[in-house]
């Protein structure tokens, strides 16, 4: 554009408005004049509307008047309002048009020099190609026109040499975890990460191995342990019954008569052999010397018998 074009308002001189403002005036204070003062009564309301009427009359015409005087500035303004924006319309699309064409330099600008970064990038990535792509390691910023070119190559290589870094610290630490963390790495490259997955399979082998010891010390103890099968509810009946039978017998001949001998020897005081009194039913044959022999040592040890009916 080779034309200076520069937009001029000029100040109008505008004139007074020219009106009969003396003659509406003096119609006015006479009409004025006429009302001050009136009394109304109600003979007269009927005079009182029509006076309010004219006076209404007049304030509608002096309200016409003020509308027509601003149509005369306020149109003249619309019409120069309607053409500057009309040029405003048209300075828009010719902005727009150049702006595209800006644009596409810019992009043109920024793939070149994307793909020198590229280039940069496949001769010093080597391994790490297939695992870390070009766009995860660039930063837009270095695509930006007034970004120096040979600032961004440096910072590309040095952020391949990071990566490079980061997996050789990955591999060295986390040992038999190593490939399952540069997994876990590689989401945001993130050596944090890594670790932290690192420690919580550390912790997580040393839980296992902890219930595992736990286990084989339960299985040695039960293996260990002698098998106790506890008596059933019969077996348990049958075994006390058996033992009371046994206590009784101790106490009678094969002949099937009381052996006061035993008997006074599971009695003797210090022994310690007296068992808990208990009852038992039985019967003896007794010969009447028996019975009373029998009475005398019963009173003596001082316990009680009777007839079983």
């Amino acid at each position: 554009m080779t034309n200076e074009l520069t937009v001029r308002v000029e100040r109008p001189v505008i004139p007074a408005m020219n009106w009969n403002k003396d003659e509406v005036q003096k119609n006015l204070d006479e009409l004025l004049a006429s009302y001050t003062g009136r009394v109304y009564t109600p003979e007269s309301i009927k005079d009182a509307k029509a006076d309010r009427a004219a006076v209404n009359k007049w304030d509608k015409q002096l309200a016409a008047a003020l509308t027509a005087a601003k149509r005369l500035y306020t149109d003249p303004l619309e019409d120069f309002q309607k053409s500057i924006r009309e040029m405003q319309a048209q300075c828009k699309k010719i902005s727009g048009a150049i702006d595209q064409q800006v644009k596409a330099v810019e992009q043109a600008q920024r793939e070149e020099k994307a793909s020198t970064l590229r280039l940069v990038y496949r001769d010093c990535v080597g391994e790490l190609e297939p695992l870390i792509s070009f766009d995860r390691l660039l930063v837009p910023q270095w695509l930006n026109k007034t970004f120096d070119l040979a600032q961004a190559e440096k910072e590309l290589r040095k952020a391949v040499e990071t990566r490079r870094e980061e997996l050789r610290l990955i591999r060295e630490t986390c040992g038999e975890d190593a490939e399952p963390c540069i997994t876990e790495y590689l989401r945001a490259l993130s050596v944090n990460d890594a670790l932290h997955e690192h420690s919580r399979r550390e912790h997580a082998r040393a839980a296992q191995a902890e219930a595992e010891a736990q286990r084989q010390a339960a299985e040695r103890a039960r293996a260990a342990a002698p098998v106790i099968i506890p008596p059933t509810e019969e077996e348990r009946q049958l075994k006390e019954e058996a033992a009371q039978e046994a206590r009784s017998n101790a106490f009678v001949t094969a002949s099937g008569r009381l052996d006061c001998e035993v008997l006074q020897q599971f009695a003797l005081p210090g022994t310690g052999l007296a068992p808990a009194r208990k009852r038992y039913r039985f019967w003896v044959d007794f010969t009447p010397e028996d019975i009373e022999w029998f009475k005398a040592e019963a009173k003596k040890r001082g316990f009680a018998y009777g007839s079983v009916k």
